[in-house]
């Protein structure tokens, strides 16, 4: 499945992408019958989501058709298989920015503006398409609509790193008056929800001490600062995953807290004992993903198998299985367990780590794989990650920390990672491995590292600089030089740019350049003593492809053992069917190769070899060339080593 099902606005079908091993499809599922009711081809290439409107039988695409993320989005009428672009041929990456059951045959799309970095805001009717403008030429870095889809706040990165929420301006005028401002240091915290049913009050996720936050109702009167906040549920130690509003009043009464695992969790006493019953029907803790009259959408996750989806019917207490993320997908056998690992600063990082059932069994070090996360301002999750369980099963130990700047841990865990880009951050992942060793779980001299975005770059730069023995390093879309990122943003981040110098570094002064310079990877190949593979989609638009090339050639100029994976077709993240298959393959291969334990690959041939359906493009290294010209080691004694140290 590409995206979680959604249920239409009449509880009659429920509707999800399907990727699946081939084309991908439109699956439309009577809730009556319960049963399929179709499938169809889809209208748009490289399709990433499917959601309802709040019209019967309509629904929303949103597609990235070349995948530099100019996102494009199409009705679609389901019951006809008819596809209809919105927003006309000038909505340059088009994304929804309201949807409301007061105006069902209404959307609210955001579109690129005339200039770099500058954002359009329309209002579109699903009957006709005729547009109505609501802000053009905009700078904001967000704007929020009401329930009855009206502009009501704007947002602005300033120049420090703040964030400034002002009441949207008059027709023709300039900014409108200030509603809340947001320090710097709780920038990457606060979240606007959703304006309350009278468009009188907001609610808002703040932040409640270093390390809490808090869902809170605050007033938002027209032109007036914000009222003081009204706390409707607080956390330590996590966040807020999905806020559900009730349909009849419009106030929160269900929440998903997640600390190490996530937690549902009732603000209203009527959700207790069908929650409780929904636990014991589905064997797990329940993640409630929509709801509409009588039926809910719930989904079983765990860390051993993709999402399970159920349909809950409250009026007969009946919980029934409606689709699955994996169709056939067995429990793989692995755990996954949270920990605490201490860290040199006297701070803790919740980490992950998961083994298959043998080798936890079996006891005793193994080798490992340190999967670092990207953003970096996002988490890892204990619910089943795709790439950490395919890892785990080959019999290495996962190893995934939330290092400093992860998400979901308190304003004080995000701000520790200020200007620690290759600094504090690195010495979180150090730290990780330590500890590691030192539990027993990872074999220090049989260590792989694997990250893809900020977690290519962590890993380069560990590769770079760490005096451990690694075995080899993979990244995928991988930022290798800081200074010509933060000089030069992509495009549709210019608003945010405020906000990026700030916490990584500003080009622009001189220290800082410096810093910024000697914490780039693409400057240190001579610091590699381990073998590279270079994984980039030559259509990125977030970290442009060059950053892997000219990493690549770094290495290659400096004698070191790397290889680069292009895919010409390919943006940030890998999608089409064929290229996923390709990229997993080479990353099972490289690392059997290098790490060695798995008998994934056979000795003697190719372990960078991929699947036919692809359009992957592969360069060596000299070094790498002569490595795959010598002769396979007739023992595993030296298997994963090549044959002079590097």
């Amino acid at each position: 499945m590409n995206g979680p099902p959604s249920l239409s606005v009449d509880g009659r079908f429920a509707g999800w992408l399907s990727s699946g091993s081939s084309a991908p499809r439109l699956v439309l599922y009577d809730l009556a019958e319960r049963r399929e009711a179709g499938r169809s081809g889809v209208g748009a290439a490289r399709c990433r989501a499917f959601t309802w409107t709040h019209l019967p039988g309509v629904g929303l695409v949103v597609a990235d058709p070349d995948g530099t993320e100019n996102w494009s989005l199409h009705q679609v009428r389901v019951e006809t298989a008819e596809w209809t672009p919105l927003g006309g041929p000038s909505a340059v990456r088009a994304r929804i920015a309201g949807l409301s059951e007061r105006r069902p045959a209404e959307v609210v799309l955001s579109t690129d503006g005339a200039g770099p970095g500058l954002r359009d805001f329309v209002r579109v009717s699903l009957h006709t398409g005729a547009t109505t403008v609501l802000m053009t030429g905009s700078d904001h870095s967000a704007v929020y609509v009401d329930r009855d889809l009206r502009l009501r706040l704007t947002e602005t990165v300033m120049p420090d790193g703040s964030r400034e929420l002002r009441h949207a301006p008059a027709p023709g005028g300039g900014d409108g008056a200030l509603f809340l401002r947001v320090p710097h240091e709780d920038a990457l915290v606060v979240r606007v929800l959703r304006f309350a049913d009278d468009g009188d009050s907001v609610y808002l996720v703040l932040p409640d001490g270093p390390d809490g936050v808090r869902l809170a109702e605050v007033d938002c009167a027209l032109g007036e600062p914000a009222g003081v906040p009204r706390t409707v549920r607080a956390v330590r130690g996590g966040d807020f995953s999905t806020v559900l509003f009730a349909e009849d009043t419009g106030r929160p009464d269900l929440v998903h807290v997640e600390r190490e695992q996530r937690v549902c969790e009732p603000l209203d006493e009527e959700w207790v004992p069908r929650i409780e019953r929904l636990r014991e029907a589905l064997g797990t803790e329940p993640v409630v993903l929509d709801r509409r009259g009588e039926r809910l959408l719930v989904a079983a996750q765990g860390p051993e198998r993709d999402a399970r989806y159920f349909v809950h019917d409250t009026a007969t207490d009946d919980t029934w299985p409606l689709s699955e993320a994996r169709p056939g997908q067995g429990p793989a056998a692995v755990e996954c367990r949270p920990v605490r690992v201490p860290l040199r600063d006297g701070a803790h990082a919740v980490t992950y780590v998961t083994r298959g059932d043998r080798e936890r069994l079996r006891g005793g070090p193994g080798p490992a794989v340190l999967l670092v996360h990207g953003g970096p301002w996002r988490r890892s999750r204990w619910e089943y990650a795709e790439r950490r369980v395919w890892l785990a099963e080959q019999g290495w130990t996962v190893i995934e920390p939330n290092f400093r700047g992860s998400t979901g841990f308190g304003s004080a865990w995000i701000n520790a990672a200020d200007r620690q880009w290759g600094a504090a951050m690195q010495d979180d992942l150090e730290d990780t491995l330590d500890w590691a060793v030192a539990e027993g779980l990872a074999d220090p001299d049989r260590i792989a590292l694997l990250g893809g975005s900020y977690g290519g770059y962590a890993v380069l730069q560990m590769a770079a600089t760490t005096r451990r023995a690694l075995r080899c390093v993979v990244a995928t879309s991988p930022l290798t030089d800081l200074v010509r990122f933060l000089a030069a943003p992509p495009a549709f981040w210019q608003a945010a740019a405020p906000m990026l110098r700030r916490r990584v570094g500003d080009p622009d002064v001189p220290e800082q350049l410096r810093a910024l310079t000697e914490v780039s990877p693409v400057n240190r190949p001579e610091g590699f003593c381990c073998p590279v593979l270079l994984v980039h989609g030559a259509q990125d638009s977030r970290v442009p492809a060059e950053m892997a090339t000219r990493m690549f050639m770094g290495l290659a100029q400096a004698g070191r053992d790397a290889t680069l994976a292009l895919f010409p077709d390919e943006g940030h993240e890998v999608v089409s069917t064929g290229n996923r298959n390709a990229l997993d393959s080479l990353i099972a291969r490289y690392l059997d190769e290098w790490l060695g334990g798995t008998g994934a690959a056979e000795p003697g041939r190719d372990r960078t070899a991929v699947p036919g359906d692809t359009t992957v493009k592969l360069f060596d290294s000299p070094r790498a060339v002569r490595r795959k010209a010598a002769p396979a080691p007739t023992s595993g004694a030296d298997h994963g080593t090549s044959s002079d140290a590097q």
